[in-house]
C-alpha cells in the first residue's frame, strides 16, 4: 500500500470512537521516549515520538533540546555526536533531578525503526522546523515512511502546498498542525479539500472543535491532547483521572477521531466503556 494512505486506514478502521496516542510512549518508571516506552506503547495507539538531529547529522528519539531534565548531562544535545549521545544514560519516567538513572539511553531513529513491532504507527514529531526535511529523508532512508507520519504548522494555502509536497517529495503521510483560534474553520475546509488526511488542533472553544470536526467527516482525521503541559479550556489528564466524563467525554463528542495523553492506560479503560 501506498504509505501516505496507511494513516487515514488506520483511523478510518478504527473499532472505538478515538485512536489513542500515546505521548513520548507508556513512560514511568520508563524513561520517556525510551525504546521499552515506545515498544509498550504500540499495543495501545499511535506511538507520538520526539526526533533532533545530533551534531553528526543522525536522527535520535529525544524531546528536549538540553540534556538536563532527561539525563545527568547538561547542555544542548546538537553539541553532541550520536555515539556519546548513546553511552548517556536516560533518567526514569519524565526524568527531573530527583528521578532515578535507568540503564537505557538515547535511541536513534534507526534503532527504533529495527526494533518496531508489527502494527506500530508512529506521529513523528520533529522538533525543530528547519529539520523537517532531513528527518523526513532519514525515514526515507531508513525505510520508515509507512510507519508514521510527519507533521507541520499550516495557516495558509502556501502551509498547505508545502506540507503536500513533503508527502510527495519523500512518501510519507503528513499531518496539519492547526491553531484554530487564528486559522478558523475555513483552514480545515481546505486541508480536507487538498487530501490532507488527519490534522492536529488546538482550540478555544468546544464548538470551535466540533465545527472542525464537522468539516472534516471522514475524509481528515481530527486529533487534539490533554496533555498536563499543553491542552485546550483546562481539559487535561490530570482532570480526566479525576472526573473523565468532563475531559474525554465531551472532545469525544465533539467528533475527535485521536486523543494524545499521557494517560493512556486510563483512556484506554475509558474508551472500552
Amino acid at each position: 500500500m501506498d504509505p501516505t494512505k496507511v494513516f487515514r486506514r488506520l483511523w478510518q478502521g478504527r473499532d472505538q470512537r478515538a485512536l489513542i496516542s500515546v505521548h513520548r510512549g507508556l513512560w514511568g518508571p520508563a524513561p520517556e521516549n525510551s525504546l521499552t516506552a515506545l515498544n509498550d506503547a504500540a499495543a495501545l495507539g499511535i506511538v507520538e515520538v520526539d526526533l533532533q538531529l545530533t551534531a553528526d547529522n543522525q536522527v535520535v528519539v529525544f524531546h528536549d533540546d538540553v540534556l538536563d531534565r532527561m539525563t545527568a548531562q547538561a547542555g544542548p544535545l546538537a553539541a553532541r555526536d550520536q555515539a556519546t549521545l548513546a553511552a548517556i544514560p536516560l533518567r526514569a519516567g519524565g526524568g527531573g533531578a530527583d528521578s532515578a538513572q535507568s540503564e537505557q539511553s538515547i535511541p536513534t531513529l534507526e534503532g527504533l525503526l529495527a526494533a518496531t513491532r508489527p502494527g506500530t504507527f508512529y506521529d513523528y514529531d520533529i522538533k525543530l522546523p528547519d529539520q523537517v526535511e532531513a528527518i523526513a529523508g532519514h525515514i526515507q532512508r531508513l525505510g520508515g515512511q509507512s510507519l508514521g507520519s510527519i507533521k507541520i504548522d499550516t495557516k495558509t494555502p502556501a502551509d498547505i502546498n508545502r506540507l503536500l509536497a513533503l508527502q510527495d517529495r519523500f512518501g510519507i503521510m503528513v499531518m496539519a498542525k492547526v491553531n484554530l483560534a487564528t486559522t478558523g474553520s475555513d483552514h480545515i475546509r481546505d486541508l480536507a479539500n487538498a487530501g490532507v488526511a488527519a490534522a492536529e488542533v488546538w482550540f478555544n472553544a468546544l464548538d470551535e472543535l466540533a465545527d472542525a470536526c464537522t468539516i472534516a467527516g471522514t475524509q481528515m482525521a481530527i486529533s487534539t491532547y490533554t496533555l498536563d503541559p499543553v491542552h485546550c479550556c483546562g481539559l487535561s489528564d490530570a482532570k480526566a483521572l479525576a472526573n473523565p466524563d468532563q475531559v474525554w467525554g465531551p472532545l469525544l463528542d465533539a467528533g475527535v477521531t485521536i486523543l494524545m495523553t499521557d494517560q493512556a492506560k486510563a483512556l484506554g479503560r475509558y474508551l472500552a466503556r
